[in-house]
């Protein structure tokens, strides 16, 4: 069933939201440039005005940085968030962050709570990918991925909240791990459930090689090690033998996650981004009985019995 076409009662924050993980325990700072993709002569046209939350890894809100960036229709702008956050006594200045940059139309300035055009809405996540920089220093190391963040976990816009991850490569060598970004997110700061995601990393042959699991608290994120899961399967030198690819097969029955990839390398500290697309892009039908029924069909086929959970 599609979501109704206006909602009461929606945090405006979350209309459009750029959701991203700030990788400082690896090194990493990060930039983002953030747009307003609609046009001025577009119905939708909105002047917006940017905030943003900050999240702990346990998911505790630290703070709200309120009057970032006026935006114009079309506007785009690229945003130090390190000199964000620096200036900002309620952030420490050490440990990994959940970012979430609000992009709000300016009419509603102020608004606790709004009635939700959802054409709207979508007319603007459509429109509005972002670009999530990472860079190191002091090597300079720069990398980055695209992508959107719509409305996720929230029942009146998809009963059905599960999460399928079906294609991303896996390479570990010596020199290189991946690793998986999970984030957990929502469309109001009261959200407070965390998700588990159940995974297996196969072999390019596609043979059941490793198999682990993941919780995710809300409003946070979680670093994925491939190599540290093939380690506790005691499966890292079988892996590597059949030569270090794969990929990773992953499933949560319980919430929605955002996954990206980091293929890392150890030593010198490239790393390179990608995002996982979901079913729609493989199954033009995927939503509904399909999705239901796919879910059990995947659940069937390797994830009957419970997997032991990561910390």
């Amino acid at each position: 069933m599609p979501p109704p076409t206006a909602i009461p009662d929606f945090d405006p924050r979350f209309f459009r939201p750029c959701s991203f993980a700030h990788l400082r325990d690896l090194g990493y700072g990060t930039r983002v440039t953030l747009n307003n993709g609609i046009p001025a002569e577009h119905q939708f046209a909105s002047e917006m005005d940017v905030s943003m939350s900050v999240f702990d890894v346990a998911g505790s809100r630290l703070t709200t940085i309120a009057d970032i960036k006026h935006l114009q229709p079309g506007e785009m702008v690229k945003l130090s968030i390190d000199d964000i956050l620096t200036a900002d006594p309620a952030v420490p200045a050490t440990g990994n962050l959940l970012c979430i940059l609000h992009v709000v139309p300016s009419r509603w300035a102020g608004e606790p709570l709004v009635e939700l055009s959802t054409r709207e809405m979508m007319a603007h996540v459509g429109a509005s990918d972002d670009f999530i920089e990472y860079h190191q220093k002091p090597k300079g190391v720069i990398t980055g991925v695209a992508y959107q963040t719509g409305p996720m976990n929230d029942a009146r816009f998809s009963s059905t909240r599960t999460t399928m991850v079906q294609a991303p490569k896996v390479i570990v060598s010596d020199s290189v791990d991946t690793m998986f970004a999970l984030l957990n997110i929502s469309t109001g700061l009261d959200y407070d459930a965390p998700v588990t995601i159940d995974y297996w990393i196969l072999s390019a042959a596609g043979e059941k090689i490793a198999r682990s699991s993941q919780t995710v608290p809300a409003f946070s994120f979680r670093l994925v090690s491939m190599r540290g899961a093939l380690e506790r399967a005691d499966k890292l030198e079988e892996f590597a033998e059949a030569g270090g690819i794969g990929m990773f097969l992953g499933y949560a029955a319980n919430g929605s996650l955002v996954p990206l990839s980091l293929t890392f390398h150890r030593h010198s500290g490239a790393i390179a981004c990608d995002h996982t697309l979901p079913p729609t892009y493989y199954v033009s039908t995927w939503g509904g009985e399909a999705r239901l029924n796919g879910n059990k069909r995947l659940a069937a086929e390797f994830f009957q019995t419970p997997a032991q959970v990561a910390t």
